[in-house]
């Protein structure tokens, strides 16, 4: 039977209560929900808030920008052609691939002796996000869909516990112990994934059953614009990335690769919309504005401004307040519980609450009002910081995995694991965008501000203008932690340097206000998407979409489940 509604299969194949769940189903959801913590929280959220410090310990300044970018571009190519690949080889194998891909990216970081060492270690942790991202789709598909909001916390979850405390461990890791402790970490939690994964997780092996073998349906891929993507976003990158720090923004050497990167990046999209037999890019979800491509322009925003405050908190309580690595994680706590509360409480609750476009707008409206408010930020509110570090912080795992569970419930089943991976890929990509935008425009504007009162509070003090150059470098270092640089200085008054450290905090503390208020029109339209999103709530029923090939203590499926989830499969593709 085919059907006009995508998920019309939710509303007559709807028992009056949900099916029982299994020991498989819930072992499979349990070890998939812990694939992201490696790569996610050990690859990204604890390095992203020791990069000064890290680059003291290995050297490599001016690359460590590409710690962050480098781990975001890889999660954003990969995330797409994963979610693909995904729909036509099944989840499990590129599960386990990215499982295999944590492991290895661990041990290439954890082994570390440069900086560009470690930058290819957190590629290769990027690259296994945007395979493991996969999870999404295989928790969501093997649980009654009232039940998906659930299954999508309990992965949040798995990395909030360990978000609420990422800056105090990762600032104690680096000084008195080893940053390399998070690598290890992230290897156990890869090895931990892949054994579990490998026992219990055996989803259908071709998902979309429209009649083709899995080499004919690979054969078809369109190569072309996956080959066009990734080199337009790695020389985007590389442009946004050169921009005011290897060369000016008004060079050559910015302009041309961010021309040259996204021209090629719109002509990936152009041939696939147009040309390619089996699009990596299908023009029907991103035609279907209310339906889909809205929440990849909200993700892409709201993740552009979430990145970019995360990799700039630490930074904020560095440079306004204090460099004591353990003030840092205490202060920095707000956070992480606003990930926690956000991420892994509320989208619990999504199939209750339901009106899940409203709760994507309310959550994004949130963000973009408590960022703007951040530039209100000064040296002397610590209390305020940490107040709106936990309401700016804390929508985002909920706007997130309610794209998830909406793009899962909108979406044709056989093309759910390429809907899930483009949100993937552009929450990753826009994080990527965003950490480069922002930081560059906090440092451009904090390095004059800072430079400029220093200057100012010392000659009015009347330090000579030959001393003063050093004077501001002295300074900077303090800020850092770095112990005695007044102590070079003995021609200038204690009080005098003292007042030259304040100076250069509130200049600090400009640049963030510039950076934040830049991020409120980017909101605006979140915002404005949130609203277009069309509701799925008629959809939280108990139909379930698959069901597991094999069930422990039970073997493989009957024939007849496998007969029924073909039914599915061809009467979604014969509709869609």
């Amino acid at each position: 039977m085919g059907y006009a509604d995508p998920h019309r299969a939710a509303l007559e194949d709807n028992p009056e209560h949900a099916e029982k769940l299994t020991l498989s189903v819930a072992l499979s959801a349990f070890f998939l929900g812990t694939s992201l913590t490696g790569p996610i929280v050990f690859g990204f959220l604890f390095v992203s808030t020791i990069l000064v410090q890290l680059t003291h310990k290995i050297g490599g300044e001016n690359n460590s920008f590409w710690i962050p970018s480098g781990w975001s571009a890889a999660a954003g190519v990969v995330s797409c052609i994963a979610g693909r690949l995904s729909d036509i080889f099944g989840r499990r194998d590129i599960l386990l691939f990215g499982q295999f891909l944590t492991i290895a990216g661990g041990i290439v970081a954890a082994t570390a002796n440069t900086m560009n060492q470690l930058i290819a270690g957190e590629v290769m942790l990027g690259a296994s996000i945007g395979a493991v991202a996969v999870a999404y789709a295989g928790i969501s598909e093997i649980l009654p869909n009232k039940y998906r909001g659930i299954g999508l916390a309990w992965t949040e979850l798995n990395l909030a516990v360990w978000a609420v405390p990422a800056t105090l461990l990762a600032n104690l890791m680096v000084t008195n112990a080893s940053w390399r402790i998070m690598y290890y970490i992230a290897i156990g939690y890869g090895t931990f994934s892949l054994v579990g994964t490998a026992c219990v997780y055996f989803p259908p092996k071709n998902p979309r059953a429209d009649g083709k073998t899995k080499w004919q349906q690979c054969k078809e891929l369109d190569f072309m614009a996956i080959f066009l993507f990734v080199a337009g976003l790695v020389v985007f990158l590389y442009g946004l990335n050169s921009g005011g720090t290897t060369y000016p923004w008004v060079s050559v050497g910015t302009l041309v690769p961010l021309v040259l990167g996204l021209t090629t990046l719109l002509a990936a999209f152009a041939y696939d919309f147009t040309v390619a037999d089996d699009p990596i890019f299908p023009w029907y979800l991103f035609k279907a504005f209310r339906r889909y491509s809205a929440l990849l322009v909200l993700i892409f925003i709201a993740s552009m401004v979430f990145y970019a405050a995360a990799a700039l908190n630490a930074q904020t309580i560095l440079f306004l307040h204090s460099a004591d690595p353990v003030k840092i994680g205490i202060y920095s706590l707000p956070s992480g519980f606003a990930q926690l509360v956000g991420g892994a409480i509320l989208p619990a609750f999504v199939h209750r609450i339901k009106h899940v476009h409203y709760q994507i707008a309310f959550g994004l409206f949130m963000q973009t009002l408590f960022f703007g408010l951040a530039a209100l930020i000064t040296p002397t509110n610590l209390n305020w910081l940490m107040a709106v570090q936990f309401l700016a912080m804390f929508p985002f795992g909920w706007v997130t995995l309610n794209c998830y569970t909406t793009a899962s419930l909108n979406i044709p089943q056989r093309d759910l694991g390429v809907a899930i991976g483009l949100i993937g890929s552009f929450r990753s990509i826009g994080g990527s965008i965003g950490s480069v935008l922002f930081s560059s425009i906090f440092n451009q504007v904090a390095a004059k501000q800072v430079a400029s009162r220093i200057a100012v509070t010392a000659a009015k003090a009347g330090i000579t203008p030959n001393m003063i150059p050093a004077l501001i470098g002295a300074v900077e270092g303090t800020i850092v932690g770095v112990p005695g640089l007044d102590a070079k200085f003995p021609n200038v008054p204690a009080s005098v340097f003292s007042d030259c450290v304040s100076a250069a905090r509130h200049g600090y503390a400009y640049g963030l206000r510039i950076t934040w208020l830049s991020s409120i029109p980017f909101g605006i339209v979140a915002v404005v998407c949130g609203l277009c999103v069309l509701d799925p709530s008629k959809y939280f029923t108990n139909h379930v979409e698959i069901h597991l090939e094999k069930e422990i203590g039970r073997g493989e499926s009957s024939a007849r489940d496998k007969e029924i989830h073909e039914e599915k499969a061809m009467g979604v593709t014969g509709s869609a």
